[in-house]
């Protein structure tokens, strides 16, 4: 179960998806049983607009021992150029543990772009524990502004925030 990450989402659905590109609409389920008391599902489907095409898909794989996982994704492509993917995922484990992923890539239509990912887990040793990086990047001027928070029971809450030019060098970060 641990092998699997959140770009399964991407890796594998968004693939799948995409041959379903040349219709107007598209799906496909497909579920399975292991044998042991555990399976797995999928569902992908995809939509064409007169605008934009929507991919989505999901999928659940479970042992039947405790141990689970599910993972989604979906990709918005606008005829302007703007897109949105995002994908995340969820698992358990037997012994208790929770893990969460999520990320966020947006790009408009004249070329800014938001990247977002982070995550959340527990476990009985370390306790909760989260991380988030967000990346925002001015199309116009090239800059950018990369922040991250995260939080562990033994480190506690950290935070930082940095500005770069287009050429990589640091700025002063814009006040809001």
């Amino acid at each position: 179960m641990k092998s699997l990450s959140s770009i399964f989402a991407v890796v594998f659905v968004l693939p799948i998806a995409l041959a379903f590109a040349d219709a107007q609409a598209g799906e496909r389920r497909v579920v399975r049983a292991n044998g042991q008391g555990g399976g797995s599902a999928t569902l992908i489907e995809s939509h064409a607009g007169r605008h934009a095409s929507l991919w989505r898909g999901r999928a659940l794989v479970a042992d039947g021992q405790g141990n689970a996982r599910a993972v989604r994704g979906v990709s918005l492509q606008g005829d302007d150029g703007g897109s949105l993917e995002r994908h995340a995922s969820r698992s358990r484990t037997d012994d208790g543990g929770r893990q969460v992923e999520r990320g966020l890539s947006v790009t408009g239509s004249q070329g800014s772009s938001l990247q977002s990912g982070g995550g959340l887990s527990y476990s009985a040793e370390s306790g909760l524990s989260r991380n988030r990086s967000t990346t925002v990047t001015d199309a116009t001027t090239g800059n950018s502004r990369q922040s991250s928070t995260g939080y562990s029971r033994d480190g506690g809450l950290s935070r930082s925030v940095a500005c770069q030019d287009a050429s990589g060098a640091g700025i002063a970060c814009p006040s809001h």
